[in-house]
């Protein structure tokens, strides 16, 4: 877990970075239980794998309609993050 915001924060964006972005993530398509983000995006080749496990990540599992779930440790702050600045 994260407890420190501004780390939060940086690692937030890093993420969206390698997800292509945030005009690559479908709007309001970010959820998560508690060892996933799931993420529906615009175009699936624009995710940076090798990104989102220096973050962290320990896992991908791709779905149809361009819908990937990226596993994490404890997700629920980061989603929270990840949707703050994906409208901000």
């Amino acid at each position: 877990m994260i407890n420190d915001k501004g780390n939060l924060q940086a690692k937030a964006q890093k993420i969206l970075c390698a997800l292509g972005g945030i005009k690559n993530i479908e709007d309001g398509q970010i959820d998560n239980c508690a060892t996933r983000l799931r993420i529906q995006v615009k175009d699936m080749g624009a995710v940076d794998e090798k990104l989102l496990r220096r973050q962290g990540a320990l896992g991908f599992i791709r779905l149809p309609e361009n819908q990937i779930q990226v596993v994490f440790f404890d997700v629920h702050n980061l989603a929270e993050e990840l949707r703050t600045q994906a409208v901000g």
